[in-house]
């Protein structure tokens, strides 16, 4: 028994040796760690994430300031309480917190007297509001009374700014258009076209109605050639499902888009579905050829587009004028019979929209 004691002893201390000398022993070279590549696309997902919750986190703070701005207008004296709710609605409508606002819009369109510019802030908040809860019809009949109250002099009488009038007319533009109301959405701009007296608010209009009204007619044909020389054919795709995205460098959404534009393409190009990008960068102010197609090669290279693109130019090739484009992000849905059949397709409508185009 002693001896076997001793024996196991003598092992276990063999064994601690062993692994002590083997402790001591220089490892053998290895290779470092390789870094770990992150694709353009990847990337742009990782940031998505990231301005999405701080996007979140920014919209509580947002609806918190609302209801805070409400309450104290509903403690202060008439004038001061205006100028509140001013700054209420302008925050409502920048924000996109419509429905949010939308009650208290209501309280103001309904009573008497006030300042005309928040009166009509309110008309605007009430239309949209109502198009954001699915009430087309009732935002439709909500902007034509609006229009017809100004025109009595019942109504606001004030003008907005050009730029708060466009951002309310492009939220609405987008829900209705989002929802498939474009028959809703035709008649809204039809009316706004012709009323509007802001020249920039008609031209906006004016461009919308183009898009419009190209829904359900053949897309207009172009042949051009790409970044790589290689001519783009519309005429050539018949039989494949096209989707036309206007973009530009230095548009953050159309980098943001790229990615879910990327998905779509990953899920349908088998099934017949083609992407042609078509760069506004051209477009900007001051810009010429030769200072753009760097740029635009690197954009492209940096987020790895594997579609066609083109360089979108004044003159008879004008993609945007021929398809009454006039902001980026944007894009148009040609089915296989080439006609237009959507348009300003978003990250919630666009892997269906698109799959039930390429399923027909």
């Amino acid at each position: 028994m002693k001896r076997s004691i001793a024996s196991f002893a003598v092992g276990i201390l063999l064994a601690a040796q062993g692994e002590q000398a083997r402790s001591q022993q220089v490892p053998a070279a290895q290779e470092p760690p390789q870094p770990r590549v992150i694709t353009a696309n990847q990337q742009a997902m990782s940031l998505d994430s990231i301005n999405a919750d701080y996007n979140r986190q920014l919209l509580v703070l947002e609806r918190q300031r609302l209801d805070r701005l409400a309450r104290l207008a509903s403690q202060a004296a008439p004038q001061d309480a205006m100028a509140i709710y001013e700054q209420y609605f302008r925050l409502a409508i920048t924000n996109n917190l419509f429905r949010e606002a939308e009650p208290i819009a209501d309280q103001i369109v309904r009573a008497q007297g006030g300042s005309p510019t928040v009166r009509l802030l309110a008309h605007t908040v009430d239309i949209v509001a109502a198009a954001d809860r699915g009430a087309f019809e009732e935002s439709l009949a909500s902007l034509r009374t609006a229009i017809d109250q100004a025109k009595q002099g019942d109504g606001p009488g004030s003008r907005l700014d050009s730029s708060s009038m466009l951002a309310v007319l492009e939220a609405y533009f987008q829900r209705l258009v989002q929802a498939d109301q474009l028959g809703i959405a035709r008649s809204a701009f039809e009316t706004l076209a012709k009323e509007a007296k802001n020249p920039a608010v008609k031209a906006y209009c004016e461009s919308r109605l183009k898009e419009l009204n190209l829904v359900g007619s053949a897309a207009p044909g172009f042949k051009l050639v790409d970044l790589d020389g290689k001519a783009v054919d519309l005429a050539a795709m018949k039989g494949k499902v096209v989707l036309l995205d206007f973009w530009a460098s230095w548009c953050e959404p159309s980098a943001q888009e790229l990615a879910w534009l990327d998905e779509v393409y990953n899920r349908y190009h088998a099934s017949g579905l083609e992407i042609v990008g078509v760069s506004m960068d051209l477009s900007s102010e001051g810009a010429t050829k030769e200072s753009v197609m760097p740029v635009i090669r690197r954009f492209v290279l940096d987020h790895n587009v594997r579609w066609p693109i083109l360089v979108n130019a004044a003159g008879p090739d004008d993609l945007a004028k021929l398809y009454g484009v006039g902001e980026v992000p944007a894009n148009i849905l040609i089915d296989r019979d080439g006609k237009v059949i959507h348009l300003d397709l978003t990250r919630r409508n666009l892997i269906s929209v698109i799959g039930k185009a390429c399923t027909r």
